[in-house]
């Protein structure tokens, strides 16, 4: 793959693992303020463990990805070409 290739994967991934996560977040904040003995509660609980898992599964492709790119001279970081854009 070419450099461009490489960065817009590790952009796409990182926007992922990033909305997951403020999902993650928000997903939380509601099931702190459920009754631990509702539906609700354990609803939320497998939703966050999927997430997680896909967090999990999308951050092992990022390593590969990274170790694709080590190396590269004048690889801009991920925000930098997100500023790019």
């Amino acid at each position: 793959m070419d450099a461009r290739s490489d960065l817009q994967d590790l952009q796409a991934v990182s926007q992922h693992v990033l909305q997951c996560s403020e999902r993650i977040r928000a997903l939380e904040e509601e099931k702190r303020t459920v009754d631990p003995a509702s539906e609700r509660f354990r609803s939320l609980s497998n939703e966050i463990e999927a997430l997680a898992e896909e967090i999990r599964s999308v951050s092992h492709a990022e390593t590969g990805l990274a170790e694709d790119v080590a190396g590269r001279p004048g690889m801009p970081t991920v925000e930098e070409a997100d500023h790019e854009r």
